[in-house]
């Protein structure tokens, strides 16, 4: 009689040919962006390590395999229930759907597409079956461009009686949404995206754990997710850090110390604030070294201390200042308890709309990864600083982060986290325990770098439409410059209610049909940026019933383009006009918000 079954499993081989569904006593796919940017990033780091210029689908086979840890299914004789492993199968599923939608080559779709779906009982079903989930998963594979369906009829749902059929539904949307967004610029080029889709389904691995009695898999569940059996990273370090407190009061003291602020940390934040609140404090306090981008280079400080921080302190301990009993007390009852509030009231800015850090909340709907922002805010921090000289330089990190989104985002640039990793662990070692002018300093220095890295304004002429999920944020961050009046910035940001405001062109091609001027003429006016505007979701349909003119009276007399009220539009026939006289007006506004910081 078989009890277990593991091997080795490439994720083609996992998503192939099965159907898998997920009981009752497993929890909701409640993975949150910092998990998909973490998932992306390691995928892109490891396979950047084996990609060289000039590689080609023939030669992926010699690149190494990416291991992404256990996968634990029951098999009843009928089809497989996922134990565990549902939260990293949904979130690579929903990496597969971007993907065959990136891919022109209809082949290659069509090999992506059987990753998705299994013939049973004469017709094709998913292979990840959850009866609830089934009609979002088939909406983004058919038309992500739309928004749910069941998720629009639910705005007209007062919110206290709301139920939906999954509480998965709004975050599995909002993840593949963060997909789109986080996906590496340099991985969506059609000859590189290609090797990636080869070599992420058959060079990642997992180890598939199968149980044959629903008694076995519920074991391996509670073994698997109870967390007193085995030691996070956190709890291996406070072990070393105690360990080499000779006074066994002071370790004792230390002891309840370290457990009550892991309590605060992940009761403000989650269940994994303190692995990731001491790889940005170290990152930000002591990393020297980083890997080089050469093939084959080795893990340093920054890397080392993202997969095993715990490790990277005992072998770097005296670079810490660590050498003698006391060292290690102070380290506690001092450093980690400064760093530590700082962590949460960071998160909370960030989070929160509190008024006096409101610029903190704002910039976070569209910024740089989490494990490069906390790191820079943290780095220029120190025990010597003030609470004055604290705000300040946490007010000027944040500047700089907005510009250099903002700027790289309008330049066409990638945030991803792999995209600019290097730049950022390079900036964080700069600017460490950085006095307040020097600070600044650094910051003037690199945004002129990004200025001038683009001959004229950062805002093109007609600058070209190529980024909706910025371009939404950017409008909003204009609207609330213009026309605050004390509203929560959230409600100018993308969400699925009627009453939202969603991003639409304000001309069409349609509108141009008889229009002398040539095609590509009128075409390089309607894809920019100027072109565009925000408005109430209600109001789309109603929108485009009008004539090209009475759009832009409807525009004005709905105060949805304030920047433009002190000009004067008087021939509302001349629609190009209207779009090159606006662009002006944008590239003055992102002058005075943002080259106005440095």
């Amino acid at each position: 009689m078989r009890f277990l079954e593991a091997k080795d499993q490439k994720l083609a081989d996992i998503l192939f040919n099965n159907r898998f569904r997920i009981d009752s006593f497993q929890r909701e796919y409640r993975w949150q962006r910092k998990h998909i940017e973490a998932l992306i990033s390691d995928l892109a780091t490891n396979f950047d390590k084996y990609y060289q210029e000039g590689d080609t689908i023939e030669t992926y086979a010699d690149y190494g395999s990416y291991y992404m840890g256990p996968v634990v299914l029951y098999n009843d004789n009928k089809e497989l229930s996922i134990v565990d492993g549902q939260q990293r199968l949904t979130s690579l599923t929903l990496l597969l759907i971007y993907l065959y939608h990136q891919v022109n080559d209809e082949d290659i779709k069509h090999e992506i597409k059987k990753h998705f779906y299994v013939r049973r009982g004469g017709k094709n079903t998913l292979i990840l079956n959850v009866e609830s989930r089934n009609d979002v998963i088939e909406s983004l594979i058919s038309h992500p461009e739309h928004p749910f369906k069941e998720m629009q009829e639910l705005e007209d749902i007062p919110s206290d009686t709301r139920k939906l059929k999954d509480e998965s539904i709004p975050n599995i949307l909002a993840r593949y949404e963060d997909i789109t967004l986080l996906f590496p610029e340099n991985l969506r080029e059609q000859e590189v995206l290609l090797i990636f889709i080869e070599w992420l389904l058959n060079n990642v691995v997992l180890v598939e754990i199968t149980a044959f009695s629903m008694e076995s898999a519920y074991t391996i569940f509670e073994t698997m997710n109870d967390r007193g059996m085995s030691l996070n990273p956190t709890e291996i370090l406070k072990g070393y850090l105690l360990s080499m407190i000779e006074e066994e009061e002071k370790s004792e003291e230390m002891n309840e110390f370290w457990k009550e602020r892991i309590f605060d940390l992940k009761a403000l934040v989650g269940a994994d604030t303190d692995v990731d609140f001491f790889r940005n404090w170290l990152r930000a306090k002591y990393a020297e070294s980083r890997r080089s981008n050469v093939k084959g280079a080795e893990n340093l400080d920054f890397e080392q201390i993202g997969t095993q921080f715990h490790s990277w302190v005992k072998n770097n301990s005296t670079r810490l200042y660590l050498k003698k009993s006391d060292d290690f007390y102070l380290f506690i009852k001092s450093d980690f308890d400064f760093y530590s509030i700082l962590y949460m009231d960071l998160y909370k800015y960030r989070n929160y709309n509190n008024k006096d850090f409101n610029e903190l909340y704002i910039t976070n709907f569209y910024t740089i990864a989490e494990s490069l922002a906390y790191p820079l805010f943290l780095a220029p921090l120190s025990k010597a600083d003030d609470e004055v000289i604290i705000e300040a330089k946490i007010k000027l990190v944040n500047r700089f982060i907005d510009a250099y989104t903002v700027f790289r985002s309008i330049q066409g640039k990638s945030i991803t986290q792999s995209s600019i990793r290097s730049y950022m662990y390079d900036l964080i070692r700069d600017i460490r325990n950085a006095d307040l002018s020097i600070l600044d300093e650094t910051f003037k220095a690199k945004v002129n770098e990004i200025r001038e890295s683009k001959e004229g304004d950062i805002f093109s002429n007609l600058q070209p439409m190529n980024n909706w999920g910025f371009y939404h944020y950017f409008y909003a961050r204009l609207l609330y410059y213009l026309d605050s009046k004390e509203q929560d910035f959230m409600d100018l940001m993308r969400n699925r209610k009627q009453s939202s405001l969603i991003l639409v062109p304000i001309f069409t091609a349609d509108d141009f049909r008889n229009y002398e001027e040539e095609e590509n003429f009128v075409s390089f006016h309607l894809n920019s940026v100027a072109n565009y505007v925000l408005i109430k979701r209600y109001d789309a349909d109603k929108f485009y019933r009008k004539s090209p003119s009475k759009r832009i009276e409807f525009l004005f007399k709905n105060n949805y383009i304030p920047e433009c009220v002190d000009n004067k539009f008087e021939d509302f026939d001349k629609e190009l006009s209207f779009i090159v006289s606006r662009d002006q007006i944008l590239n003055s506004i992102v002058y005075k918000i943002w080259n106005s910081y440095f």
